[in-house]
């Protein structure tokens, strides 16, 4: 199923690798974080997972399942599992992720094996490579995230023109049914959706929810640069108008402290379409929750689709409001205190179900949302969850199916890793969220892959116009990443090949980078830290300010630059 990798050899301290000379030749990031045993655990973690989400993609020598098929689960084992199964969500983030690391041509196979698929017509369904029940035809983020995935795959295939020209024809429909939609609204132009991101996924009825129209907003201004680009201009026309239609729409899922629980001045969760009222609360296979103060309220976390790892744009303030409400109810968790795991509903509990503790849309999303806004505090605490739930080598006895001690699982059980049990498995009569039996599902592409997205925001290896931005966000006590091979796409869609380690030694009051392979770009910029709040700035640098720590800019460094050293 899998491909020939190219190794990375290191040689008198330069890492040089072996140029790919075909498809079938591929060179493959590496990442090692150094610090506490949570950076060990996240290198271990990011290899793993990585490798894992790449073997469940279908190379064309398999006679049951074609090219292009990426598996949801990673074995055909266990309950539950979704080895059979292509979810639209799923396998949208999971091609995002791959394009983004490098992983071009596989990328290149899933989008095309998207294309031939569209299962409901003019759109995607839950279940790709099926044809479901219309509940399943609503499934508005996994529309969202499979757009952004054919984009990304474009994005790094050099924006290629004719890859462009074929993408560009095959996801019109999808266009075309997202403005349709528009249209009808009853709700300002806000589009339906029936899936776990607005909290009813087995309903008959729609909820027109923040979480997959933000995610579509991002889409769609995806399709229009790649349609554009690509000579596409009635396509990009249609999609950029079908963006700016849901930019108005969604101002109104901006509570008012009226009409949600939701505090004056955040998103929440959705109208409901059978009255018009806010959706606060989720009805799920005959469970509910509160839903206005849950993980899908970050929505923010998606721009980073459109290459962008700040909070920022037009809605700057309501995310910022926003995160700091989830920052509030995570708080709220011993759980999350003491081990860094995050709940879903901000410990409201879901009802009895195992996803109250899914390891991609609650740990993912925080943990994202925590980085985006550099709350060094809370994202150094949501990266230790990350590591102990990623990590389950001291489980003296399994109890769920078990392969590999390094891959995310969906779900995990707070009460029982507080016992000393196996956190992949449910069976807890005296938990105090009665959590579903066995959420296992070992390898579940989505939770992995929002997980292997949280780790590309930590490297913080971006390119702006034409300058290599390097900024990584580091936990406290984590004192270095080292990176081989990272991929880094410029504005012509050229991915460079970087290397470079980056130390922050505490005890000198230190920083270093080393740094070969970024002669190609213009310049390079390098943000230091994370440092305590500073009140002095005895080297002139630019000071970039958080809420519970500081940052030091270097900026415009000649690109053929081979080591930075800044003390303080």
């Amino acid at each position: 199923m899998r491909k020939k990798i190219i190794t990375a050899l290191l040689l008198s301290s330069v890492v040089v690798s072996s140029i790919a000379k075909d498809d079938s030749e591929i060179l493959v990031p590496r990442v090692r974080f150094e610090g506490d045993q949570f950076a060990q655990m996240a290198t271990a973690i990011f290899a793993e997972t990585l490798q894992d989400m790449r073997n469940k993609v279908e190379d064309g020598s398999s006679e049951k399942y074609p090219l292009g098929f990426f598996h949801t689960s990673t074995e055909p084992e266990g309950v539950p599992q979704y080895y059979n199964d292509m979810w639209s969500r799923d396998c949208g983030r999971g091609v995002i992720e791959l394009a983004r690391l490098g992983f071009t041509e596989d990328a290149k196979n899933i989008s095309r094996y998207f294309l031939k698929h569209l299962n409901y017509g003019n759109h995607w369904g839950r279940e790709i490579h099926v044809k479901n029940n219309p509940v399943m035809g609503h499934e508005l983020d996994g529309n969202a995230w499979v757009l952004s995935a054919i984009y990304w795959t474009w994005l790094t295939n050099g924006k290629d023109k004719a890859l462009g020209q074929e993408f560009s024809a095959g996801v019109a429909p999808v266009v075309g049914w997202v403005d349709s939609l528009i249209n009808v609204s009853p709700y300002g132009g806000l589009l339906p959706s029936i899936s776990e991101l607005s909290g009813n996924p087995s309903t008959d009825y729609s909820v027109y929810s923040i979480f997959g129209n933000y995610g579509m907003y991002v889409a769609l201004q995806n399709i229009a640069e790649m349609a554009a680009d690509s000579g596409n201009s009635k396509l990009a026309s249609e999609a950029g108008e079908c963006a700016d239609k849901l930019k108005k729409s969604l101002e109104l899922l901006i509570s008012d402290g009226k009409k949600s629980y939701a505090p004056e001045g955040c998103w929440f969760n959705g109208i409901d379409g059978r009255n018009g009222r806010a959706y606060d609360m989720s009805e799920w296979d005959g469970t509910a929750w509160p839903t206005w103060h849950w993980t899908r309220q970050l929505p923010y976390v998606q721009d980073f689709d459109r290459k962008d790892s700040y909070i920022s744009g037009p809605f700057t303030g309501v995310h910022k409001a926003s995160y700091a409400l989830l920052k509030e109810w995570m708080g709220k968790g011993e759980y999350f205190r003491k081990y860094g795991f995050v709940s879903n509903s901000g410990w409201s509990g879901m009802g009895g179900r195992h996803d109250e503790t899914m390891c991609g849309y609650g740990q993912g999303f925080f943990t994202q949302a925590a980085l985006m806004a550099d709350d060094i505090n809370v994202y150094t605490k949501a990266l230790e969850g990350v590591a102990r739930l990623g990590y389950d080598g001291g489980v003296i006895e399994h109890l769920s199916y078990e392969k590999n001690p390094f891959v995310m699982h969906e779900c995990f059980n707070f009460d029982n890793y507080e016992k000393s049990l196996d956190h992949t498995f449910g069976v807890n009569k005296l938990g105090r969220r009665e959590i579903m039996e066995n959420p296992g599902d070992e390898g579940n592409l989505v939770q992995e892959a929002e997980i292997i997205k949280a780790f590309s925001l930590v490297v913080g290896a971006t390119c702006k116009n034409d300058t290599l931005v390097i900024m990584p966000r580091l936990p406290w006590l984590w004192e270095s990443v080292e990176c081989r091979d990272w991929p880094v796409v410029d504005g012509n869609g050229k991915i460079h090949r970087i290397n470079f380690t980056y130390k922050h030694d505490r005890w000198l009051r230190r920083c270093t980078l080393e740094i070969s392979g970024a002669e190609e770009f213009g310049a390079i910029d390098v943000r230091f830290g994370p440092f305590p709040r500073m009140i002095k700035n005895p080297k002139n640098f630019v000071i970039e300010n958080s809420d519970n720590g500081s940052w030091i800019w270097y900026r415009g460094l000649k690109s053929n630059t081979k080591k930075v050293v800044v003390d303080l």
